[in-house]
């Protein structure tokens, strides 16, 4: 019993991971990669920016998975912003003209994946979101921008980002916070 007691106060101090405030992405970083001349580039960070996905479904998503406008992930059904289907339309016609014979499910491919079945991998999402950004910057940019135009209710960052009402209430707590402030 001693023994017991002993561990859970261990497990007490030691804790979870430490929580960070969510921040803006760089806003200047953010617009050159959403007009990118790289098309690949171009939708992965609009996906992201416009809808919040995470580098993880943005690497699973299938090419099947938008039609008619909307996009589907994870059980839910997201239509489209028009800068998220113009970056598509471009990176499909890229796709289309560099690989034309793929057969490969996965929206996203490159030079070793379309021959294949497999999605690309996690390096290869982090390289094309590009040097100045990271895909969990923008991700938590959306989610910030959505908490502050939303008035802080976790349960429409819930909804709209398949978070848990706990994750939305970490960025809703960010409303009132000064430095964090949008100009209007």
């Amino acid at each position: 019993m001693i023994i017991v007691l002993a561990l859970r106060d261990m497990r007490d101090e030691t804790g979870g991971h430490e929580r960070h405030d969510p921040l803006p992405a760089d806003f200047d970083a953010l617009r050159t990669a959403l007009h990118s001349d790289k098309p690949a580039q171009a939708a992965v960070v609009a996906l992201i920016a416009f809808h919040g996905l995470r580098a993880g479904q943005i690497l699973r998503l299938l090419v099947t998975d938008v039609r008619d406008r909307k996009l589907r992930v994870d059980g839910r059904i997201i239509p489209l912003a028009e800068p998220v289907q113009q970056g598509l339309a471009a990176w499909l016609d890229h796709r289309n003209t560099r690989w034309p014979a793929s057969t490969n499910p996965y929206l996203f491919v490159h030079y070793r994946s379309a021959g294949r079945d497999e999605p690309v991998g996690r390096r290869w999402v982090w390289l094309t979101v590009g040097p100045d950004l990271s895909a969990a910057a923008i991700h938590q940019d959306r989610i910030l921008d959505e908490a502050h135009a939303s008035g802080g209710d976790p349960r429409r960052l819930a909804n709209l980002f398949g978070l848990s009402i706990e994750a939305g209430q970490h960025y809703t707590a960010t409303v009132d916070h000064s430095d964090l402030l949008r100009p209007t």
